[in-house]
């Protein structure tokens, strides 16, 4: 069997990854704070793979008696790298909703899951049977906590936000006010490199770095009645959507016409040709 058509398969499996992508962008065009993914792509060559091991030198000699200069089963294919997320600002859309809150500068929310902490840009929350301020999963938000470096930070359950009937006010500084009276600030993280945040679903983000939250306060501003949207372009991934569809096509193709040649090359073979 010729070797290409694994170098064919891996850029079709690539690209099918790269699909994916593409199409779960598009569904989430409409979703609040949603951040498009895109991927990253990596030529894997075992050549530059080798390590400095004796059956690596045996595999250097081996290399060097070909008359290719290769040994035959070395291969070159390509691999998914990882997965980038866009964290560009998205478009401000006012709801007038006094519970929509949108976030301007590069902050996240704190909330609270069942898995841990967890950071979000969707600031469409409401307010559960307990009085909490919540998000659209029902995980409540956190307020900002005070505790200073090295000091002992009190339990997230202490830093729900309670709230009451009365009216409510938000700050640019995220400071929630009713009746007049500040009952909480709401906490909004910065981070010194976003790519260290791990997506989780859609909306929620897993910081994979103790050291990567930013000292201080935030200088993002909080904007009550509005949401952010996604930063997809509807326009861009279509048009990404049809390239990578090409491009899939050429390699099951590419297959295709390795598995005929093997065909051929066994029935040459058979006859005795």
């Amino acid at each position: 069997m010729d070797k290409g058509i694994y170098t064919a398969l891996s850029g079709g499996i690539a690209k099918s990854h790269e699909l994916e992508l593409i199409a779960n962008n598009l569904a989430n065009a409409n979703t609040p704070g949603f951040k498009r993914d895109t991927g990253t792509f990596n030529e894997y060559l075992t050549d530059l793979r080798r390590q400095d091991t004796v059956e690596g030198e045996k595999r250097n000699i081996r290399a060097d008696s070909l008359m290719d200069g290769r040994p035959t089963n070395d291969k070159s294919f390509v691999e998914m790298d990882g997965v980038y997320t866009d964290f560009r600002q998205g478009t401000l859309e006012r709801t007038g909703r006094n519970l929509d809150i949108a976030l301007e500068g590069k902050g996240f929310f704190e909330v609270w899951t069942p898995s841990g902490v967890r950071y979000t840009r969707q600031g469409s929350f409401t307010v559960n049977p307990q009085g909490r301020l919540v998000t659209v999963n029902g995980y409540p938000l956190l307020s900002r906590d005070d505790t200073p470096p090295g000091g002992q930070a009190p339990p997230p359950e202490s830093r729900f936000i309670q709230m009451t009937t009365a009216p409510i006010i938000v700050t640019p500084k995220g400071e929630v006010q009713q009746d007049g009276a500040q009952v909480a600030e709401i906490s909004v993280k910065e981070f010194q490199q976003p790519q260290w945040l791990e997506k989780v679903g859609n909306s929620y983000f897993r910081n994979t770095n103790p050291d990567n939250l930013k000292p201080g306060l935030s200088d993002t501003k909080l904007h009550q009645g509005f949401l952010e949207g996604s930063n997809v372009n509807a326009v861009t991934e279509m048009t990404r959507l049809i390239e990578a569809t090409r491009a899939y096509e050429s390699h099951m193709q590419a297959i295709k016409t390795y598995q005929e040649l093997d065909g051929r090359t066994v029935n040459d073979i058979a006859r005795g040709r």
